[in-house]
């Protein structure tokens, strides 16, 4: 695979770099505004705030080194990212004639320099990516676009995106393919932004845009393209090897595409996957054997999964949109655990609204707090606290005040707090002591957007010890148990208006009395009526 060789910076030089870059965008705007090129007060205004932002995130990168909190390993992609997205000027002293051009170049380049703050505030988030992390998002949240944004940074340093979107057509090749050929077909692929946030003009019911199925469809040809042409090419030259009578160990004859086919076939137990003499990819159920063409989603998946990520390039970043599409979650949590042991050099970012996958991974974790469109984004990494993992992370992206309560989600506690409370998000933790322990926990959490209460059952709790418990947000009703609540005028009210029913309160008071009176003995009615 092409691997981008970054040259060892030390941090002397990143400062000095930095540094010179600062003084020479401020001399450029010097010299801009010197020779009037800057026409109106709205562009000088404009170009003089991108200057100032650019001025403010040097300032805290120069801090940030100072403080020895970027590891030298990111010092390079520090400079890759202002080479490739601002204006450096080695020399300020520029013709006159030649302002005009270069301010339109200059006022375009800095412009960049919000995506470049983003990207930094991101990988700075994430402790400079020298972590495996899964971050989660509710859908909405811009996880796509945010990939997106990383993709030109990581192009310069040997990381790669693999997108949620997927269109996996196996392709059939009349002959293998030639590796030279693939190869940097394959490396360009790899660079390009897949993005289906664009539309066009439908002038026909059955209009479409060829050109971006096309971008997605061909997906599956250059990694199998690649795959097929490398395997080719580990089997000839282990093949003379042995012809030249030198000794050649069976690892020699296998590829990327044989590690692959393990891969499948450890996970896919019931079929076999396997590659003919003709470099054909085929699977044999007991004594069927059918193309890889026929192959359900699913199945497609992990040899799409699996070749990106065993062809990604050296020590680089390996961010996955969506890594449990298509797949199931037992089948999901044993592939990438495969995965990253067999990559162990690079680093991977996940982006998920899975909870399941996000709990299954080994790393640190965080999630997309908030997302302005089109890309503004707030991710905070998750700390340990008390409260179960999954639960934390369902309920962190909640835009609603948070209500602990007891039993289980289908209990009907859950139930009837759900129509009681409709601007809360109802979470059923098991025992009262969970309720009282999960809500102190959660409003210590500095990284949330709302506020947690508990409710629990009055139990033989006094009044002194239901103030305490309301100073923590933890409240009780004036009956016993919920259940109870069916005994009160004022629910059973309510409750008629949501189930759209009329009620005869006191044909339930006579109803409910007289089954009483049957079922008990005078005394024990007349003790039930004392108590209640």
């Amino acid at each position: 695979m092409e691997t981008t060789i970054l040259k060892i910076i030390t941090k002397k030089e990143i400062t000095q770099y930095i540094s010179k870059f600062r003084q020479s965008l401020s001399d450029s705007y010097e010299i801009f505004k010197k020779n009037g090129e800057i026409k109106t007060e709205i562009d000088d205004n404009n170009l003089l705030k991108c200057i100032r932002l650019v001025d403010s995130w040097v300032e805290s990168i120069l801090y940030d080194l100072e403080c020895n909190l970027i590891p030298w390993s990111f010092y390079g992609i520090l400079k890759n990212d202002i080479d490739n997205k601002l204006p450096v000027f080695n020399d300020v002293s520029f013709k006159e004639e030649e302002c005009g051009f270069l301010y339109q170049y200059f006022a375009k380049r800095i412009s960049n320099i919000e995506n470049l703050v983003q990207i930094y505030s991101f990988y700075k988030v994430l402790g400079y990516a020298q972590k495996t992390t899964v971050l989660i998002g509710a859908n909405g949240c811009g996880k796509t676009i945010l990939a997106n944004l990383l993709q030109e940074t990581l192009n310069v340093n040997n990381g790669i995106v693999i997108p949620a979107q997927k269109l996996l057509i196996f392709p059939s090749f009349a002959n293998t393919p030639n590796y030279d050929k693939a190869e940097p077909q394959y490396n360009q692929y790899q660079k390009e932004i897949l993005n289906d946030k664009i539309t066009y003009e439908a002038k026909e019911m059955d209009s479409f845009d060829y050109s971006i199925a096309r971008k997605y469809g061909s997906e599956m040809v250059k990694v199998m393209g690649l795959l097929l042409g490398q395997r080719q090419i580990r089997i000839n030259i282990a093949a003379r090897k042995v012809l030249d009578d030198e000794d050649v160990a069976k690892e020699e004859f296998r590829g990327i595409l044989d590690d692959v086919i393990d891969i499948w076939n450890n996970l896919i137990q019931h079929r076999t996957l396997f590659c003919t003499d003709s470099n054909e990819l085929k699977i044999r159920y007991n004594s069927i054997v059918y193309n890889a063409h026929e192959m359900s989603d699913g199945e497609r998946i992990i040899i799409y999964l699996a070749g990106r990520v065993l062809s990604a390039p050296l020590n680089g970043i390996i961010i996955v949109d969506e890594p449990e599409l298509h797949l199931h979650k037992s089948i999901a949590n044993k592939l990438w655990d495969i995965l990253e042991a067999k990559r162990s050099d690079c680093r991977f970012i996940y982006f998920t609204h899975d909870l399941d996958f996000a709990t299954s991974r080994n790393c640190q974790r965080g999630w997309i707090k908030e997302f302005i469109h089109p890309d503004r984004w707030h991710i905070e990494l998750i700390e340990e606290n008390e409260i179960p993992e999954e639960l934390l992370l369902k309920l962190l992206g909640s835009r609603k005040p948070v209500l602990f309560c007891e039993g289980e989600q289908s209990s009907l506690d859950n139930r009837m707090f759900e129509i009681l409370f409709p601007n809360y998000t109802i979470q059923g933790v098991g025992s009262c002591k969970n309720v009282i322990n999960f809500t102190k926990a959660y409003n210590r959490i500095p990284t949330t957007y709302c506020k947690a209460y508990g409710i629990i059952d009055k139990d033989f709790r006094n009044e002194v010890q239901l103030r305490r418990l309301s100073d923590i947000g933890v409240f009780s009703y004036d009956i016993a148990e919920i259940e109870n609540l069916f005994l009160t005028e004022e629910f059973l009210k309510e409750y008629a208006i949501i189930k759209h029913e009329s009620l005869n309160f006191q044909d339930i008071k006579d109803k409910v009395f007289c089954g009483i009176f049957k079922m008990c003995r005078v005394s024990d009615f007349v003790l039930y009526c004392r108590i209640y």
